[in-house]
């Protein structure tokens, strides 16, 4: 008998629980912590680059259509370190190394929620641009001085490094929580390619990524 009370106890207090599920047209405006695995990376002539995990920030709003399509916008950041192996044109010519590599990325994708409730599951998709500096050095530093309006006559030195930009492109799979009429929070794996164009083949990288939105 008492097993029935509370479980009907149980039954009234969920149903009493407020609905925070408003998702009509609006915006979604947050930001993530983001976690990517480790990955290697071949490239023609033999050249290799194993990529370390570590941990990214990036900042994502979005335009809520209805309750299940979402338009979002991004831009990922993040630092990776990473040993090298530089094969040279030259015959028996290389040089090895550690590093730490930044990329920027925007994007802009699709998320499908695929229920109507508070909490829901949804897929996800999108494409963008990945700038990345890789750190190496492309020629010897060089010393330069100029006049600076506000700190006056000024020298500096710097040094040209590789960089590249590449094509990305992104699918995955999250949980989507609505936890009050204005917070919403996600958690969401993904998986990302890089059209890079020295590469032998595409390469993959795995990501977690955790977010909080305000719900406007």
């Amino acid at each position: 008998m008492k097993f029935r009370y509370t479980i009907a106890l149980l039954a009234l207090g969920a149903t009493a629980l407020p609905a925070w599920a408003d998702r009509q047209p609006g915006w979604d405006f947050g930001a993530e912590l983001l976690y990517q695995s480790t990955k290697d990376i071949d490239f023609e002539g033999g050249s290799r680059a194993d990529l370390e995990d570590d941990l990214g920030i990036a900042l994502a709003f979005g335009y809520r259509f209805n309750e299940r399509f979402e338009l979002i916008f991004g831009l990922d950041w993040n630092t990776v370190d990473y040993d090298f192996n530089v094969i040279s044109s030259v015959p028996s010519l290389s040089f090895s190394g550690t590093g730490d590599l930044e990329s920027w990325t925007p994007r802009v994708g699709l998320n499908v929620n695929i229920l109507k409730g508070d909490l829901t599951p949804y897929v996800t998709g999108g494409v963008g641009w990945a700038f990345i500096d890789t750190n190496i050095p492309t020629g010897p530093p060089q010393t330069s001085c100029w006049w600076d309006p506000w700190w006056g006559y000024y020298c500096g030195t710097f040094q040209n490094t590789r960089s590249m930009d590449e094509l990305m492109y992104n699918v995955g799979l999250g949980v989507r929580w609505d936890v009050s009429s204005t917070i919403t929070l996600r958690l969401a794996y993904e998986k990302h390619w890089l059209d890079i164009s020295e590469a032998t083949s595409t390469p993959d990288l795995d990501q977690i990524k955790f977010g909080i939105a305000a719900r406007y």
